[in-house]
């Protein structure tokens, strides 16, 4: 996610659901670890990475309107076949159709039960400024938790979000990105966070150099309940 590459700390998922997606869990022992990467990780040796005790492993699939990350569906596939709970997010282009954004990525990542809800980061606008943002921002939502059947995490960070979205949008799984904090700053709106990228520094074997470390804010029976659930 290239944004906290540049600006440390603009990225977020916010999770503060209904039913099963309510999780608000504060003790640290409750926290799971997991993983993100892109095409700028060079992974060199999975089965180490299957032994790295991580709880999830998400990895960027698309970007805007007609790109696809090339490690996407190799790495996809290859952890189905390691047993791990694995995810895929979207970066959201402001000023790119929303329709289109989402039916891209609809077409390009084949979500199945048991894995994450599909992932939309939004931490960024490009020009032209889109008169109708906020609008824009929940149709793509809504195409992908309509096709899904699962409502979208959102990864963004406070910054961006508190002065640029100004939305309120509870009702979605929260994916925040802040380093350097014992505990990340949650936006207008939201009650708690789901998943924190809390670094971009974690040193993970199987990986050559540095990638995204997060935490899933409760116990491994939370994270299952917010599984792409069966039929």
């Amino acid at each position: 996610m290239h944004y906290l590459r540049r600006y440390l700390g603009v990225f977020v998922i916010g999770l503060c659901l209904t039913s099963n997606w309510n999780v608000a869990h504060a003790d640290d022992t409750q926290r799971l670890s997991g993983i993100d990467l892109s095409h700028h990780n060079d992974v060199s040796d999975w089965s180490e990475i299957q032994s790295a005790e991580l709880s999830f492993v998400i990895l960027k699939a698309t970007d805007g309107m007609d790109y696809l990350d090339p490690t996407f569906d190799d790495r996809f596939t290859t952890l189905k076949t390691l047993g791990l709970i694995r995810g895929a997010y979207h970066f959201y282009e402001t000023n790119d159709d929303p329709l289109v954004q989402a039916n891209w990525f609809i077409k390009n990542v084949p979500l199945e039960a048991g894995d994450l809800p599909p992932v939309v980061d939004i931490e960024r606008i490009k020009a032209p400024v889109a008169n109708n943002l906020h609008g824009d921002f929940k149709l793509f939502l809504q195409t992908l938790e309509d096709h899904y059947g699962s409502k979208p995490i959102i990864y963004t960070g406070p910054k961006f979000w508190e002065h640029v979205m100004k939305e309120h949008l509870p009702s979605y799984p929260l994916w925040i990105a802040e380093y350097g904090k014992d505990a990340p700053t949650i936006p207008n709106g939201w009650q708690n966070w789901t998943m924190w990228q809390f670094t971009e520094t974690n040193m993970i074997p199987g990986i050559s150099g540095p990638t995204d470390g997060n935490h899933f804010n409760g116990s491994m029976t939370d994270l299952h309940s917010v599984l792409i659930p069966k039929g």
